[in-house]
């Protein structure tokens, strides 16, 4: 794997593991829309425990996650620019709203455009 960066290790794990779950692994390679938006969903473990059900292998739907999950300025960020790199529809995101998250959120915002756009190596 590309060298990328993980808040941790289950970040890491809770990212395979849920791009396993759903089958968006073909051939060793991640789907890149849902590799850029589960690697943005999985950062963080206690958002992850309650958005994970609104995703599955034919969607993640966001605007149900938006509606339903109370949740930070800062995590509505971050879920809005996950559906962002996922279908580009399912919501919209101003830069100028990441711009005030902290340095490791900033971080995911910028590996996530960089996995979106490069796909992301297993190998």
């Amino acid at each position: 794997m590309q060298d990328i960066f993980f808040r941790s290790e289950e970040h890491k794990q809770r990212l395979l593991s849920s791009l396993a779950d759903i089958g968006k692994i073909f051939n060793g390679v991640p789907d890149t829309e849902y590799a850029a938006a589960l690697y943005i969903l999985t950062s963080d473990p206690f958002m992850w425990d309650v958005v994970s059900r609104y995703v599955s292998c034919d969607g993640i739907r966001i605007k149900g996650i938006l509606k339903k999950v109370p949740m930070s300025t800062g995590e509505a960020a971050l879920v809005k620019l996950a559906g962002n790199l996922f279908n580009g529809i399912a919501a919209h995101v101003d830069p100028l709203e990441l711009i005030p998250l902290d340095e490791t959120n900033f971080t995911i915002v910028l590996t996530a455009l960089k996995l979106r756009r490069e796909g992301l190596q297993l190998s």
